[in-house]
């Protein structure tokens, strides 16, 4: 008899563990890789430090990386940031935001250096690749890569209909 309920306890548990863990993987939500990292830029009017914020963010190397890897959403103090961000310090501010609008990295305060800015945008790359299993840089590219794939499709269909 002790035989016969230790099996039956046994059995019991082992399919009690493997319907918890199915429930389980099915109650977790997929990450969504987005195609960009979104910088929220917190500024005001007349604001010295956001404006050389901004042009050190105009400079070549920055630019360049911001223009393929990141969107910029601006908002002004006093606007509603998400709730899960820490309170703006100031401005301007600029939070590193995932899909879920997480933040990525610690948020840039006050005016940078070009060598200061460089060094959050790579951090930037680093977390993103910890947080979603990729890199951004990588992705971009197989994104190109196809999209220029599909126009040279798109131009080789136009030519050969046209030569009919």
């Amino acid at each position: 008899m002790n035989q016969k309920f230790y099996t039956l306890s046994f059995l019991f548990l082992l399919f009690y563990s493997l319907v918890g863990c199915s429930s389980e993987e099915q109650g977790k939500k997929e990450k969504v890789i987005p195609k960009k990292i979104t910088m929220l830029f917190v500024t005001q009017p007349n604001c010295p430090s956001c404006d050389k914020l901004e042009e050190t963010m105009r400079l070549e190397a920055p630019k360049e990386l911001i223009d393929r890897y990141f969107e910029i959403k601006k908002v002004y103090l006093g606007e509603p940031i998400p709730a899960n961000l820490p309170p703006v310090n100031g401005t301007p501010t600029v939070y590193f935001l995932g899909s879920e609008e997480e933040a990525l990295v610690e948020p840039i305060v006050g005016e940078k250096t070009e060598a200061e800015l460089m060094e959050f945008l790579e951090d930037s790359f680093y977390e993103f690749k910890i947080t979603y299993g990729i890199d951004i840089r990588a992705l971009t590219q197989e994104n190109n890569n196809t999209q220029q794939n599909n126009k040279r499709e798109s131009n080789e269909t136009n030519l050969s209909t046209l030569t009919l």
